[in-house]
């Protein structure tokens, strides 16, 4: 039997808290689900998200649960 999937969904926020970009996300434990965000993040520059000196948060839920924040950061990556 195959490791099950969380399904987890992600958003970026800017300073004014709002949406810069977000979607869904999966992985078979927390720690995985946020490894694959991190790769997505690092991608946001390919589909033309660049980052600039405004602080970023990103807030994941699962549910209607947050499990994880990170705190408001300059830049996107």
């Amino acid at each position: 039997m195959g490791a099950r999937y969380e399904q987890y969904r992600w958003w970026l926020l800017d300073g004014d808290l709002e949406v810069v970009s977000g979607g869904k996300i999966a992985g078979a434990t927390l720690v995985a689900a946020l490894a694959n965000l991190s790769r997505e993040i690092d991608r946001l520059g390919d589909r033309g998200h660049q980052p600039t000196n405004h602080p970023y948060k990103l807030i994941v839920y699962k549910g209607a649960s947050v499990v994880a924040v990170r705190p408001a950061t300059l830049g996107i990556c």
